[in-house]
């Protein structure tokens, strides 16, 4: 069964009344300040522990020094005596000496620090390859024959002057018809 608006009750066509703007500016006010409200907690909390992390890395303890350092003994008190006999006594022993080997003693040419035309020596080529001679073998001489001369090319057949374009149903019947003696 089917009704109009205007057969219903009251209460009914009350309810169906369009909205106003201020119906839906007013809750999105309200969310977007819950929202933000959140984001606010939680980025206060973010920053403080990271802001705790950061001062906590700054204000590490000191280790404990792994070794004490102390400075040496004035130079005064030492016994500059005692040094200077350590040092004689170890340069007045004999050093075993080891002899000179005698191939390092010749001389060897002097470099050569002037170049003119009068000291001048050539030097041959230092990147060429030793080329070895190929003596070719004579030739065999083969005697001419006649040769056979092959043309290459396509076959024309009578189908291939048949009328009309490639693929035409005049040419396909034309074809179909030519030479129907000779087919198997």
């Amino acid at each position: 069964m089917k009704a109009d608006w205007s057969d219903a009750p009251e209460y009914i066509r009350t309810y169906r009344r369009k909205r106003s703007a201020v119906t839906w500016v007013i809750p999105g006010i309200i969310g977007t300040v819950i929202v933000l409200g959140a984001l606010q907690v939680a980025g206060s909390a973010f920053l403080k522990s990271t802001t705790q992390s950061i001062v906590e890395k700054r204000t590490q303890p000191k280790p404990a020094p792994i070794t004490e350092i102390t400075r040496a003994e004035p130079a005064a008190t030492k016994d500059w005596d005692r040094v200077v006999e350590e040092v004689a006594a170890r340069g007045a022993t004999p050093q075993p000496q080891t002899p000179q080997p005698q191939a390092a003693t010749t001389d060897a040419p002097p470099k050569q620090t002037v170049f003119n035309d009068k000291n001048y020596v050539p030097q041959g080529a230092t990147n060429i390859v030793p080329a070895t001679r190929v003596i070719p073998e004579p030739a065999v001489a083969i005697p001419t024959r006649q040769k056979e001369i092959v043309v290459v090319g396509k076959e024309r057949r009578i189908s291939d002057f048949c009328p009309g374009g490639e693929g035409s149903i005049a040419r396909r019947n034309c074809k179909s018809s030519v030479n129907l003696n000779l087919r198997n």
